[in-house]
């Protein structure tokens, strides 16, 4: 971030909550930010701090206005995560019938927030950071706690995005591998969904799902070229060299549609090694080495999503 940015954050942070000590929000409590704002502009702060004062409240419900400046955003989130990590460190965690501090909605605006803006953070980074600022105040294993909040983040985007119409399969396969970047995650699920409709990626996926039911257990390592048979084997292992190479930039980019398109074209290789080629053949050697390939094929797949929990679009 721009120090202009971090500068305004940090001052708005500091008056946040000032509006709370006052007569006029202790009578109108729906007035809390409001006045935050106002005051803070009679007492000559800048627009950009007394604006974020006022929108690090938003959203306030479901659907309700984000922050339109960053500032604002930065806070909104501080407060957030603050508030979700301080209750879960004290063990007062929502149940399937209570919520008293309203840590869904929270942690729901939280996801909002950094959707909107395109944020790049991790979570893991940021809740340590959080739950850093608690010390020994906490009363619960700080890992376990930290594992507790990223779930319950991770159920809130989950049902959200699902509520909002994006296919669940798409969505399990992204973040059954890895959550940590929300805007990294949501361009993956957007680029399963979009191409789960193709024919062959339904029939790749179903492969997939064999390779990995084959490589479970195995730790993999490098493929000994020496050890490849001609045929099926070499020709998966020269397709699979190929495509990671050409999908490596598209990767780094995220742009993930593009590297699917690319990773479609293991469809043939992979069929035609499964039809052709016993991976677990009594030389023991090949049989290694024919899991490992199949270990790095996984490994790439993965970069984006685990395409056995993928379902074909209904038509």
């Amino acid at each position: 971030l721009a120090p202009d940015y971090k500068d305004k954050a940090e001052r708005a942070a500091m008056l946040a909550k000032a509006d709370l000590l006052t007569a006029m929000v202790n009578e109108f409590p729906s007035l809390q930010g409001v006045m935050g704002r106002d005051y803070a502009l009679l007492d000559n702060e800048t627009e950009e701090v007394a604006t974020a004062i006022l929108e690090h409240y938003l959203p306030v419900r479901a659907g309700g206005n984000l922050p339109t400046g960053i500032p604002g955003a930065l806070v909104g989130m501080a407060d957030r995560l603050d508030t979700i990590t301080g209750c879960f460190g004290i063990n007062q965690v929502p149940t399937g019938t209570t919520d008293p501090f309203g840590l869904r909605r929270l942690a729901l605006g939280l996801l909002h927030i950094i959707e909107s803006h395109g944020f790049l953070l991790s979570l893991s980074d940021t809740v340590d950071a959080a739950l850093a600022l608690y010390e020994d105040k906490l009363t619960g294993e700080k890992t376990a706690v930290k594992t507790m909040i990223i779930d319950f983040i991770k159920g809130r985007f989950v049902n959200d995005l699902i509520g909002r119409g994006v296919p669940g399969s798409a969505v399990e396969a992204v973040t059954s591998v890895a959550f940590d970047n929300v805007v990294d995650c949501r361009a993956k699920i957007d680029a399963l969904s979009a191409i789960r409709e193709q024919p062959s990626f339904t029939v790749l996926a179903a492969a997939f799902k064999r390779v990995m039911n084959i490589i479970k257990g195995h730790d993999g390592a490098e493929v000994d070229r020496g050890l490849l048979q001609d045929g099926a084997e070499r020709s998966l292992y020269e397709a699979f060299e190929k495509v990671q190479e050409e999908t490596k930039q598209f990767l780094q980019a995220k742009e993930y549609g593009k590297a699917l398109d690319i990773i479609l074209r293991m469809k043939e290789p992979v069929d035609q090694f499964f039809d052709e080629v016993m991976v677990m053949t009594d030389d023991a050697a090949l049989q290694k080495n024919r899991l490992n390939l199949l270990t790095a094929i996984s490994g790439l797949f993965l970069r984006v999503g685990d395409f056995s929990k993928m379902q074909p679009a209904v038509k």
